[in-house]
C-alpha cells in the first residue's frame, strides 16, 4: 500500500477524470501518462515477467484465496511501496494528484493506493466481477494504467463495464492502449477483461478509505 502525502494539483486533467467519475461512475483519459514514462514502466513491467516475479492471480482475500483459472488466467506481480522503482514513483505521484482531486470533487475520503502489475497473455481474460467483495471494502475507487505500445481494436483485450442502467446494463469498452487511465467507482461496477491476440500489460490498483 501506498500512502498519501500532501502535494499541490496543478494540472486540470485530475479535475476532469473526477468530474467524470461523479457524473458517469467512470472515465477513460487518454495519455494521462506520456509516451516515454509508458515505455519506462512496460520495460520494467517485462523485466519482471522474465524474472519470474509474477504469479497466477487468485481470487478471493486472505485464507479464502483459491486459484479459478475458469474465472481469471492473468499474473500479477504487487507493489510494495517500500521498494518501487523511479517510474513506479513518478507514476504514484500522479495518482497522489488524482487522490486530492476526487476527493475535493466527491469528498470520498479516500486515504491511499494498492495496485499491482498485471500482465494478460495472448489469450488471458477475466470473467465478468466486481472489485469489492467480503474483505474488499476499503476498495472505492479503481485505477488502471495500461502500457501497451501501437494497441489496435483488432487486438482485443478491452476492458468491458456493465454501465448501470435502470434494470439492465450497457456495455462500454476501453481499449488498453498505452498511457490510457481507466477509472470507476469499485463498488457498483461490474467489469471484465476480454481476451487479447498478444501480451496485455496494465498497472492496476484502486485509492482505498482507512481500513
Amino acid at each position: 500500500m501506498v500512502t498519501s502525502g500532501a502535494a499541490p494539483i496543478v494540472d486540470d486533467k485530475y479535475r476532469q477524470i473526477a468530474r467524470e467519475l461523479g457524473e458517469f461512475g467512470w472515465s477513460a483519459y487518454a495519455d494521462f501518462v506520456d509516451a516515454a514514462k509508458v515505455q519506462a514502466l512496460a520495460a520494467e513491467l517485462r523485466a519482471g515477467w522474465k524474472e519470474g516475479e509474477f504469479r497466477r492471480a487468485m481470487i478471493g482475500t486472505g485464507k479464502n484465496k483459491i486459484l479459478r483459472t475458469d474465472i481469471r488466467s492473468d499474473y500479477v506481480h504487487w507493489l510494495d511501496p517500500a521498494n518501487v522503482t523511479a517510474s513506479q514513483q513518478a507514476y504514484l505521484d500522479e495518482l497522489e494528484l488524482l487522490r486530492q482531486a476526487i476527493n475535493q470533487t466527491l469528498f470520498l475520503g479516500l486515504f491511499e493506493f494498492e495496485g499491482h502489475l498485471a500482465w494478460y497473455p495472448p489469450g488471458a481474460f477475466y470473467r465478468k466481477h466486481v472489485d469489492q467483495f467480503r474483505g474488499t471494502e476499503h476498495r472505492i475507487v479503481t485505477a488502471v494504467l495500461y502500457l501497451n505500445d501501437d494497441w489496435q481494436a483488432a487486438d482485443g483485450g478491452a476492458l468491458r463495464l456493465h454501465l448501470p442502467h435502470n434494470e439492465t446494463s450497457m456495455l462500454q469498452d476501453i481499449l488498453p492502449a498505452g498511457g490510457t487511465l481507466a477509472t470507476f467507482i469499485t463498488q457498483a461496477m461490474y467489469h471484465e477483461v476480454l481476451p487479447a491476440t498478444r501480451d496485455r500489460l496494465s498497472i492496476t490498483g484502486w485509492f482505498c478509505n482507512r481500513r
